[in-house]
């Protein structure tokens, strides 16, 4: 048994009988407000949902009805979002209206690719007239989306033409076809409210994604974390919904007065977008405008517009980069933030003039303003193919944050995955041109190299080092160069072309040693710590022939090799002559028990003062407990 569900909306002049329409077809009246029942105007969204037997299958539909009158083109704008097909609806006495036009152009620009043209209040007008508005809405629709569509007669009176148009609907409804909508779940809210007993319910129709029972989910733009608690799609309970499906989700973790239509509920995978959102959103898209003349657009650059997106809307400012033939390419600079992704569409109306001016189609949102190419140098918009669109976002960076491209591209990780292909690679959750991360890893091998050559008594280099000496290479902020750079020497450490000592990058044949001038030093320096237990002072290694930094430099190395141990701040003993001491302080406990800094000093044949250091620096090891005058082994 096959099943298909659709999202219709209604769209039409005022008073043209859309929710009249809703009601003969489903039984449901979508008038809830008092307002509406009395003055007999629709003011806001109204839902209902049909079932359509077809056969062995199933048809579902779930129809919004909107608002006709211009005053409340807001409110259609959030309807008609997100549906599958439109009953386009036009009144057998009145014909074309200024809203019929308005709301073609609305439906056109959205991207809605379907619909059924409804002649409504045919029981008033006579045959004659219905040929005549017939002829006229084939007129308006030539051109457009509508262009070709049925055309149903219709008396919500009568009953005349019902029947067939539900014949028609269900038709549309057997070619719907499940949509892809995207990695990332978004419910765009269109009403919240609070039921008795379970709390916060949110509705709307989910624009991409999808979401379980049990899921968590981010509010947008706040970022406050709910729980889905419940799911229902067209009054029937479900596990759960995706993408083209009405939903009413019972949340908990806010109140419904805090979360209205406009906001939106989302996956984490989107939390960079809403932690970056409050600092400005820049989107690149493509636009489409309404205008007598083809030459160019109706507005000019850095006109103030409004936007309509999903249920929500904003002023922006609208930058031009190309504009030929009624279309533009350019850029939105949002006054409060919109979760709009790759290939959402929109609407731009004129506030001055209160009237639609065009639409347009997300190209790049850009989660931080500060990484938008500046306007002179934006390109067309890229091809289809994720991987065009992934060179354009790109551009002239070496890297971008590889959650961060997802986002911008609408991708998942596999797609984003598959989406690199010859010119790029993740590297440190990075994606980075693949040319370009090739040879800065070879830049880090040879500064290795380098260093070793100029210090070879260095285990190696650090990160800090390499980020110091490449991070002009990376073009890159300095947090995000870090990253990179750290993520490119973990990749090279994996595949062993280099190792890791303690903080510090080696080569892998790379073993810490002193050579020409160094090796004359640790030369010299040994030589004084000769005689058994008779350490030199820190002034006859100062007497030394050497640069004083040299010298120090040779001592550190020795002392990390292990050659010289530290007993003070100027106090030092050869590697050898401390293992000889803990050697002879085993065999004396072993042999007498716990012994006195004095039966030590005989033992090893020094004097008290070194030996006492020596004791001291076996007990700070933990290898010595020191008990008044006595010294014991730690177990």
């Amino acid at each position: 048994m096959t099943e298909r569900t659709a999202i219709i909306g209604t769209a039409g002049h005022v008073d043209h009988g859309k929710t009249s329409l809703v009601k003969s077809l489903t039984g449901m009246d979508t008038d809830r407000l008092s307002e509406e029942k009395r003055r007999g105007l629709t003011i806001d969204l109204g839902f209902a949902h049909m079932e359509l037997p077809h056969g062995s299958g199933r048809l579902r539909a779930a129809i919004v009805d909107v608002p006709g009158h211009e005053r409340f083109i807001r409110n259609m704008l959030a309807g008609v979002t997100g549906i599958d097909f439109v009953l386009f609806v036009i009144a057998a006495d009145d014909g074309v209206m200024p809203q019929t036009r308005e709301h073609l152009d609305i439906v056109r620009l959205l991207g809605v690719r379907y619909g059924i043209i409804v002649i409504t209040k045919c029981d008033l007008v006579t045959g004659e007239r219905v040929g005549e508005v017939k002829k006229a809405v084939s007129a308006l629709v030539r051109g457009t989306v509508l262009e070709g569509a049925p055309i149903a007669p219709v008396s919500t009176v009568t009953g005349e033409g019902i029947e067939a148009l539900k014949s028609l609907i269900s038709a549309r409804v057997v070619l719907t076809r499940e949509r892809g909508g995207g990695p990332f779940f978004r419910l765009p809210v269109d009403r919240s409210f609070a039921i008795k007993g379970f709390g916060t319910v949110v509705t709307g129709t989910v624009a991409s994604g999808s979401i379980n029972k049990g899921d968590e989910a981010l509010s947008f733009p706040s970022g406050a974390l709910v729980k889905v608690r419940g799911i229902q799609s067209m009054h029937a309970d479900a596990d759960a919904v995706s993408a083209g499906e009405r939903a009413a989700l019972n949340i908990g973790g806010l109140n419904h007065r805090e979360i209205g239509r406009g906001a939106l509920l989302c996956s984490a995978g989107l939390k960079p977008f809403i932690d970056r959102a409050a600092k400005g959103i820049v989107v690149d898209c493509s636009f489409e405008f309404l205008c007598d003349s083809k030459s160019k657009a109706p507005l000019k650059d850095r006109s103030i517009v409004k936007v309509h997106h999903l249920t929500d809307e904003t002023l922006a400012v609208i930058r031009l980069a190309a504009v030929s033939d009624g279309k533009a390419f350019g850029r939105l600079i949002l006054k409060k933030p919109l979760l709009m992704l790759r290939w959402d569409r929109f609407i731009i109306r004129d506030p001055s003039r209160n009237s639609t001016v065009g639409g347009g189609t997300v190209v790049f949102p850009y989660i931080e303003a500060s990484s938008a190419p500046k306007i002179k140098k934006l390109l067309p918009p890229c091809g289809p193919s994720d991987s065009s669109a992934l060179r354009a976002l790109m551009g002239e960076r070496a890297a971008i944050d590889a959650q961060k491209a997802s986002i911008m591209l609408n991708l998942s990780e596999k797609a984003l995955s598959e989406a690199l292909g010859d010119a790029y690679e993740e590297t440190g959750g990075f994606v980075v041109d693949r040319e370009r991360a090739g040879s800065l890893r070879k830049k880090i091998v040879e500064t290795v190299a380098a260093h070793h050559a100029a210090r070879p008594m260095d285990a190696g280099l650090s990160e800090d080092a390499i980020f110091s000496a490449l991070k002009k290479e990376t073009v890159l902020p300095a947090l995000k160069a870090r990253l990179f750079l750290k993520g490119l020497s973990e990749g090279l450490v994996s595949s062993k072309a280099l190792k890791r000592d303690a903080s510090a990058l080696a080569l892998p044949q790379h073993t810490p040693g002193s050579s020409g001038k160094d090796a004359e030093i640790e030369r010299e320096i040994l030589a004084l710590f000769r005689n058994p237990f008779s350490p030199p002072h820190m002034e006859d290694i100062a007497k030394l022939k050497f640069k004083k930094d040299d010298t120090s430099r040779v001592m550190g190395f020795l002392v990390k090799k292990g050659s010289i141990v530290r007993l003070k701040e100027e106090s030092f003993l050869s590697g050898a002559d401390l293992q000889t001491a803990r050697e002879r302080l085993i065999l004396h406990i072993g042999a007498k028990g716990p012994i006195k800094a004095a039966e030590f000093r005989d033992a090893i044949g020094c004097g008290r003062k070194l030996a006492i250091e020596i004791l001291e620096h076996f007990d700070r090891e933990r290898f010595t407990l020191r008990q008044g005058d006595l010294r014991i082994l730690r177990k």
